[in-house]
């Protein structure tokens, strides 16, 4: 499956391989190796989260990351005893030492220091260390105990950041542009998008998360509708659930070949394609499928046409993407959230982070091609362009370091992809998404660095945790939680009835409260990040339900889909159209119920 991120290469040599010595529970080695009197010369390490530039390098600033331990070959201990001091201030003050000076801190049960005596040394980064590392007005240093003047370092600290409050005072504002709400379809459980296939026929799709595509033919629901794969899915909580009927696209060849592709939340069913270790199991697996309209009744999918193209196994029950679209390279882009839970952390998520591991498919945008089949199932292609593809890595995988990248959207003029990565417990996001690009969960939420924390909620912070990997990509839009809870996508708006709102990302927010239907609906500046809330009409009304999702047909009009109940339940889902802004009017028509 895949491998590690877009991390400089380190060089991975066990120090014990070449000392002889057995190292205790490091975390992380180095060798040193003295240039005369003028320089300590770090010739190994065992990851560049040690340190990431070229090697050998002499007196290199070396990461130190709290709560982790180091341990240190030195090949010429008797001669250049190796410190790690509190540099500056009122002076050196030595806190861990080689040899036969003791340092302040060796006695400290938490460092756990040991000194070999033949050039061996192990610490950890305790709290108390980094606390005396800043006494007296220090920094973070290391020294030869007999060229201090020459022979010496720095440290980098990590982890040892304070938590952040309020990462984004500034609110949303109300902006200047005002749409109106014309209700489409009503009476659905949980619409979360809507299609208008290229094959003139104007008809427009909508798919709702228990397993049901609806088609509207002039404008009128059909009673029948095109697919149901309800009985197949994963049994949904009607009181809330990240689960079901996930995604909807059309082949681009769809006028001539009827194709059409699903992402569904099914129970686990024999050997998924793609899975990360787990010590439980799975909750469930995601399934994508390519199927097939009736010939001869396009308004009816056939059932016995399911070709399962994909089966992965999803940790938990939360953070499963969903999102599928095509390109204009004619490749299905799918999402993929980062295995569930919270932090990107538990079972069924590995040391680090899903996110940034390019050896599974969580946390991802994954590109495929459903004409190919030279994938390790046969069922489809890997284009050849994609950045794994040759290189230690899944080769599906088109981008990475996302979260829970639910909503996902091509730009029908530019052919930009965005992608609305919901966030933990702070930032929310806009991404704009480049192949191989890292968006740095869980490293980052939004342009903040991220703790995980490990024994409680995560955190962003003023500091990273760990040295990060070179080019992050931030988003190009973010707010935090006093403004909503989960950012949902939507499209570029490049329709002709509101041309004010030409070239905006329209997105919102699923809702401010969950326990009241309070959805917001804002339009993104893309060039500069600027984000206002639309007027509703004109007494400014509130959209009144839980944002779930959005549509564009083939004309650019973008249209918003949503609930009166916070999960999959009830017959209050409707999908609306913004048009420009008027009298307010009823929601509710057009229902699928009487």
């Amino acid at each position: 499956m895949r491998k590690q991120i877009h991390c400089l290469p380190g060089i991975i040599l066990l120090v014990a391989a070449l000392s002889g010595i057995a190292y205790g529970a490091s975390d992380f080695q180095w060798t040193l190796d003295v240039s005369g009197t003028s320089a300590y010369v770090l010739t190994t390490v065992s990851s560049p989260k040690v340190y990431a530039e070229t090697l050998p390098a002499n007196n290199p600033t070396i990461n130190l990351i709290l709560g982790q331990r180091y341990g240190v070959t030195n090949l010429n201990p008797a001669a250049h005893p190796f410190q790690i001091i509190a540099a500056g201030g009122t002076g050196d003050v030595v806190l861990l030492s080689e040899g036969s000076v003791v340092g302040s801190l060796e006695g400290d049960a938490g460092i756990a220091w040991i000194d070999s005596g033949t050039g061996t040394i192990e610490f950890t980064v305790t709290q108390s260390l980094v606390n005396a590392f800043a006494a007296g007005g220090g920094s973070a240093g290391y020294r030869s105990q007999n060229q201090i003047a020459t022979i010496r370092g720095a440290f980098a600290l990590f982890g040892t950041g304070t938590k952040i409050t309020d990462p984004i005072a500034a609110r949303i504002p109300k902006g200047s542009l005002a749409v109106g709400l014309e209700p489409v379809i009503g009476g659905l459980v949980s619409p979360l998008g809507l299609l208008e296939p290229n094959d003139g026929s104007k008809r427009l799709f909508v798919y709702d998360q228990i397993g049901k595509i609806w088609i509207l033919k002039d404008g009128i629901p059909l009673s029948t509708p095109f697919l149901d794969v309800s009985a197949s899915l994963v049994g949904l909580n009607i009181n809330y659930d990240e689960r079901g009927l996930l995604g909807f696209a059309f082949h681009p060849n769809f006028a001539s070949n009827r194709k059409f592709y699903t992402y569904t939340s099914q129970p686990v069913q024999g050997v998924a394609d793609f899975t990360v270790a787990m010590t439980g199991s799975p909750n469930h697996q995601a399934v994508i499928s390519e199927w097939m309209a009736q010939a001869g009744q396009p308004d009816l999918a056939d059932p016995a046409s399911q070709r399962v193209l994909l089966r992965i196994d999803q940790p938990q029950f939360n953070h499963n993407g969903g999102a599928l679209r095509f390109g204009l390279d004619g490749y299905l882009y799918m999402t993929m959230g980062d295995g569930g839970a919270g932090d990107d952390q538990g079972d069924g998520h590995v040391a680090g982070g899903n996110g940034q591991s390019i050896q599974n498919v969580y946390g991802k945008i994954l590109r495929i091609d459903v004409n190919g089949s030279n994938s390790t199932n046969g069922r489809y292609g890997i284009p050849s362009d994609n950045p794994l593809v040759g290189v230690p890595g899944v080769d599906e995988i088109y981008a990475y370091g996302l979260r829970n990248p639910f909503s996902m959207s091509f730009d029908s003029l530019t052919h930009r992809l965005y992608v609305a990565d919901a966030g933990q417990n702070n930032i929310e996001e806009v991404d704009l998404i480049v192949k191989g690009g890292n968006y740095g969960w869980p490293l980052k939420e939004g342009s903040f660095f991220f703790d995980p924390n490990g024994s409680g909620p995560g955190f962003v912070t003023t500091v990273p945790v760990t040295p990060l990997p070179a080019g992050l990509v931030d988003p190009i839009a973010e707010y935090d939680h006093d403004d909503g809870s989960v950012i949902v996508g939507g499209f570029v708006y490049r329709g002709s009835s509101l041309p004010s709102l030409t070239g905006f990302y329209v997105a919102g927010d699923f809702g401010t409260s969950f326990s009241n239907p309070s959805g917001r609906l804002f339009y993104v500046n893309i060039s500069s990040g600027l984000i206002q809330e639309f007027q509703i009409d004109s007494t400014d009304s509130s959209l009144g339900l839980w944002l779930k999702g959005f549509g564009q047909d083939l004309g650019g009009e973008i249209y918003v889909c949503g609930s009166e109940r916070l999960g999959p339940d009830g017959a209050t889902g409707r999908v609306i159209k913004l048009i420009p802004p008027r009298l307010f009017l009823p929601l509710i028509k057009k229902d699928l119920t009487p």
